[in-house]
């Protein structure tokens, strides 16, 4: 019997991520979601593949978590990986690498980035997503208590945090991207699954003061450092963006 399978991320989330693949149409070729949780995500990707003609699942779509016990997708089997730590999966083997909410719960960025890089096949396509911590709401929240929004204490005595699904790295597009690029992508797009009404309203009284200072500050890091910024501009230029404002997420589209 088929057990029900529940999101742990927004379904928007992952059916912007499955829009993003579509263009890609990697559904002939093997498909990765990295931190799978209970296979909402792949069961929606088995369903594209089939809806392309493709029969074989079991042989193109993988997945793996740090608690593989949880996953209830019975067509393919999740593998265990701790994604602090080397992907049990050798270099060019994947078309597309999905990420879905689990960047943020990780100690090192940067690792991990260099391990989906790893694992790609040249061409292929890498789609992550986490929370926007800068969009309006979540600045304005971080401006007053210190914390973003979907972030908040954690335990510091007694159990990992990750154990409890803790937010423990607060990811901004701007780091997610320069990861990214570190480990070797070339070509980031940005994307967003909604923009929040709430943040429509705010944005209209704090877009103009934003810019303002934005002008102001960046002409100061021009000047300061001219090279870096240079080698920046492109997502500099999106910082204070519409999505970045007003999303709820960040989902960047990366090819290797």
């Amino acid at each position: 019997m088929s057990q029900e399978i529940k999101f742990r991320s927004l379904p928007i989330t992952n059916k912007k991520v499955i829009d993003i693949l579509s263009r890609h149409r990697p559904w002939q070729g093997k498909i990765l979601d990295l931190g799978c949780g209970e296979g909402f995500f792949l069961s929606l990707a088995a369903s594209k593949m089939l809806e392309n003609g493709c029969a074989s699942i079991s042989e193109r779509l993988f997945a793996c978590d740090l608690c593989p016990q949880d996953f209830k997708f019975e067509k393919i089997k999740a593998d265990s990986c701790d994604f602090n730590s080397v992907l049990p999966y050798q270099n060019n083997t994947f078309n597309a690498v999905c990420s879905i909410e689990v960047i943020e719960h990780l100690e090192n960025i940067f690792h991990y980035a260099r391990e989906v890089y790893r694992i790609l096949k040249p061409g292929g396509v890498a789609v992550i997503t986490t929370p926007n911590i800068l969009n309006i709401n979540s600045r304005l929240r971080f401006l007053v208590s210190g914390f973003p929004l979907l972030y908040n204490p954690l335990p510091i005595s007694f159990q990992d945090p990750q154990d409890l699904g803790g937010h423990i790295n607060p990811i901004s597009y701007y780091y997610l991207v320069y990861s990214l690029k570190r480990a070797g992508f070339k070509e980031i797009k940005l994307h967003t699954d909604r923009l929040k009404n709430s943040a429509k309203i705010l944005t209209l009284i704090f877009y103009v003061p934003i810019k303002i200072f934005e002008k102001l500050i960046f002409k100061r890091f021009k000047k300061e450092e001219k090279a870096a910024c240079e080698e920046n501009m492109e997502i500099l230029s999106k910082i204070n963006s519409l999505p970045l404002l007003l999303g709820r997420t960040v989902i960047v589209e990366a090819i290797k």
